[in-house]
């Protein structure tokens, strides 16, 4: 994601994918979001935008730049568009695992639990990579996935399995 008009700076919001989405659901699920943002742009909420999904199909990167933070009510029509696309592409997205992980091509997401059943079947290490969703700007999403011992997550104890 390399817009002109947005800074490193600019608030972001990342949504992952379980499964993946599918092109064609891609494209709406940006063309949708692109016509929210375009109208919060006519509304003085932002100044520029961009929607982009990325790892095939594995994040929708939401980036916005200018203004003030957006309010509860923009983030909440956000999340109604989302969760319309949601539920017409059987793609959990608002509702997916928290924790983004595995190298591009092979991107798993988990809950703690299945964080743990990974690194105790050794199938994540501390140099796993982990995806930062949770990013609050496009420089935090841009730098790419950390080392799983570079997180909170690569503290946790392993669990056995069974």
């Amino acid at each position: 994601m390399s817009s002109p008009g947005l800074s490193p700076f600019c608030a972001v919001r990342v949504l992952a994918a379980e499964p993946g989405l599918a092109p064609e659901a891609a494209a709406a699920l940006v063309g949708a979001l692109d016509r929210l943002l375009v109208q919060f742009a006519r509304e003085g909420r932002c100044t520029a935008h961009q929607v982009e999904v990325q790892q095939d199909g594995r994040f929708v990167v939401i980036a916005w730049d200018g203004g003030a933070p957006l309010s509860g009510c923009s983030h909440d029509k956000l999340s109604q568009v989302i969760s319309q696309h949601e539920a017409r592409s059987g793609v959990a997205l608002l509702s997916s695992p928290p924790i983004a992980i595995g190298a591009p091509g092979n991107i798993r997401l988990v809950d703690r639990a299945g964080l743990r059943a990974l690194r105790a079947a050794q199938q994540a290490d501390g140099t796993t990579p982990v995806w930062h969703v949770r990013a609050a700007t496009l420089a935090e999403w841009q730098a790419g996935p950390r080392p799983l011992a570079d997180t909170a997550f690569g503290s946790e104890p392993v669990q056995a399995i069974g």
